[in-house]
């Protein structure tokens, strides 16, 4: 809101009823999960939103940021683009970029609050648009769940797919990385037994990625709070941190990835 950020909801769709995902019932939803049978569903933001979306911003901004996550799991930056098309001749004093962000999550959000920063700024919305388009290629998502089990039912397991299989016949966990580095799909990039093991590698990972540097972190959980603690404590125990983000997710991650997903960008 301090930015004047919108979201354009994706759905869930449970028992024949769809629900935006920024106003489903979170406690139904994971209960629902735990169930492991008759799983709910999900869908992207549709063009028609994006039409209200586009109508909406236009009476308070001459230009207009799409930047949806990564393309490979959603059809919403197709919507995006789309509806950019339709709205065209209506609005043709508003510019309209949409990007795809390539990532999810932990990183998509930095990307979309370095945008809002540079625009808070009075930069220019080309500067603006360059400033994403930057910031996915230096953003990097990690991520860690209980099970692959959910993330294998929707499909968007990909390249981790053996991993999923595996997972059936043992107790590791896998961290998995979704980036411009990966084309926007997921791939496999570490595994260990527990949970803290997998933190201390995606510490050890990001230690890699920063050398030195000072870090923008973003946290983003599906109803673990305390597991998204532990890590932003060891997190701030080995970076120097200009700012650091910890939310839950919406409603369409925790449908596709269940409780205990972890992403860390």
């Amino acid at each position: 809101q301090e930015y004047g950020i919108g979201i354009v909801p994706a759905h869930v769709i449970m028992d024949g009823k769809d629900y935006p995902d920024t106003e489903i019932d979170m406690g139904m939803l994971y209960a629902r999960l735990e169930e492991k049978e008759n799983l709910p569903t999900t869908s992207g933001a549709t063009i028609g939103q994006f039409l209200q979306g586009y109508q909406e911003m236009s009476q308070r901004a001459e230009a207009i940021l799409v930047i949806t996550l990564t393309s490979a799991y959603s059809t919403t930056y197709g919507a995006a683009v789309q509806a950019r098309e339709i709205v065209h001749e209506k609005l043709p004093n508003t510019t309209i970029e949409v990007i795809d962000s390539r990532t999810v999550a932990a990183a998509q959000l930095l990307i979309v609050l370095q945008a809002a920063k540079t625009a808070a700024q009075g930069k220019s919305f080309q500067e603006v648009t360059r400033v994403a388009n930057d910031m996915i290629l230096r953003v990097n998502d990690l991520s860690t769940r209980d099970t692959l089990f959910y993330l294998d039912k929707g499909g968007l397991v990909y390249e981790a797919g053996s991993w999923a299989e595996a997972e059936l016949k043992s107790t590791f966990r896998a961290i998995l990385k979704v980036d411009a580095s990966t084309q926007g799909i997921t791939k496999p990039v570490a595994r260990a037994k527990t949970k803290t093991q997998i933190m201390n590698k995606m510490v050890d990972i990001a230690k890699e990625k920063v050398r030195g540097k000072k870090l923008h972190a973003s946290i983003v959980h599906t109803n673990v709070p305390d597991q998204a603690e532990q890590l932003r404590k060891m997190i701030l125990s080995q970076f120097q941190c200009d700012e650091f983000y910890v939310t839950e997710a919406l409603g369409a991650t925790a449908a596709k990835n269940g409780r205990g997903l972890i992403h860390f960008g």
